[in-house]
Order: structure tokens, then C-alpha cells, then sequence
């Protein structure tokens, strides 16, 4: 019995030790986030930071930094609307929340039609929307500012509550049907889609970009 309780004694001294020698962590140490959906920093030149990605200047290559790899590139056509090139990221994870990523890209009218009609295949939607995945490697477009990002959260039902904590009162709103509502804060270039039935997005753009929708109603409380 002697053995086991002098190996005993000389764990609990090296724990001991170990406390005592071992330096404790500072508070400079742990860097707290800068790249949750609710941080934005709002620049004097109108652009922002959101993701810890400069809008108005960041890269598609900066974006695959920050969120890895793609899963497509495609031409997005809405049902009414311009075209849009865009680059689809899977499920990235982020504090304590995990989000499909959308991020759309700077290219001309002329661009997006040629690209267009190389696409490799047409994907529809009950909205009357096309998709047209290209073949593209992705370096292709590495250089492409992003013009928007989309931020789609897995968690579903994050109700208004949610998002006046984290970003205050919208300046307006528009109810979309009757289970959606979008709210807008030009001053972040941010506009929030909240559904009862479907998962809510939030769509990022520099605030010198924001164009305020027709049909919004003024919200009284906001700042």
C-alpha cells in the first residue's frame, strides 16, 4: 500500500507546483470576437467591416479565407430584378450559430450575360428565381469585390426580440406576406427578413450602397 500513496503524493505536489509556476493567462491573452453577424463597423467612407471582411474592397479570395471552401458560383436570376453573380459557401459555424453563406460579386452587365450562357446547368424555384451554376473554378473569380453578403442562420425561428437585442430598432420595415416581415438599417447597410414559416437572412452591403425599398413603413421608434 506504501507504493500507490507515494505516487499519490507526487501527483498532487506536481499539481500543486503547476499552479503555483505555471504563468496564469492575461486578459489580453483571449482575443474577443470581431466576426459575429451583429458586429458591424460602420467606416467613414461609407464602406464596412462585417465578418471580419472590408465591404467594399474584400475579395471572393478573402471570403473562401474566412469561410472555406465553395460550393458553387452561379448567375442568379430573380424572377424581378438584375442579374447577380454569386458564390455559395456550406454550412459555416461562427459563434453560436451556424449559416449557409451567400456572397455576391462585382461584374458587368455584359459579364453576367456571357456568363450566363456557358453555364453548365439551370436550376428553377416556386418563385419564378433561376440559378445557373457555372463550371468556374473558383480562382477564376478570386479577384472579384464582394458587392453583398448573405447570411442564412440553421437555427430557425430567431424571432424580432433576437435582433432588436443585437442591432436596436429598424428604421423601417415591409411586411412581405403575411407570415414575413423585412426589417432595414441603412445606417449599417443591413436588411433582416424575419419568417414564421422559413429560416430568416440577413444581407449585408456597404451603407453608401443601400438603397431603402419602395413600400417601407417608417418605424417611429427607431433612433
Amino acid at each position: 500500500m506504501k507504493i500507490p500513496l507515494v505516487i499519490l503524493a507526487i501527483v498532487a505536489l506536481i499539481l500543486v507546483l503547476s499552479q503555483v509556476f505555471l504563468p496564469k493567462p492575461g486578459p489580453d491573452s483571449v482575443e474577443p470576437r470581431t466576426d459575429l453577424p451583429w458586429q458591424i463597423q460602420v467606416n467613414p467612407d461609407g464602406s464596412s467591416r462585417v465578418f471580419d471582411l472590408q465591404l467594399g474592397s474584400a475579395t471572393l479570395a478573402d471570403a473562401m479565407a474566412k469561410f472555406g471552401g465553395l460550393e458553387d458560383i452561379a448567375v442568379f436570376e430573380p424572377g424581378t430584378g438584375p442579374l447577380v453573380l454569386e458564390a455559395y459557401f456550406g454550412d459555416v459555424q461562427f459563434g453560436p450559430l451556424k449559416a449557409k453563406i451567400v456572397v455576391g460579386l462585382e461584374a458587368s452587365d455584359a459579364e453576367l450575360a456571357a456568363l450566363r450562357e456557358r453555364s453548365v446547368k439551370r436550376e428553377g424555384s416556386p418563385s419564378g428565381d433561376w440559378k445557373y451554376v457555372l463550371a468556374d473554378a473558383p480562382k477564376l473569380h478570386a479577384g472579384r469585390r464582394l458587392s453583398v453578403i448573405t447570411y442564412i442562420p440553421g437555427a430557425r425561428k430567431l424571432d424580432a426580440d433576437f435582433f432588436r437585442a443585437r442591432f436596436g430598432e429598424p428604421a423601417a420595415s415591409l411586411q412581405e406576406n403575411e407570415q414575413a416581415v423585412s426589417w432595414f438599417y441603412p445606417q449599417y447597410g443591413l436588411s433582416i427578413l424575419i419568417d414564421d414559416q422559413a429560416r430568416e437572412v440577413l444581407e449585408y452591403q456597404p451603407p453608401r450602397d443601400f438603397v431603402m425599398p419602395q413600400g417601407v413603413t417608417a418605424n417611429p421608434a427607431a433612433p
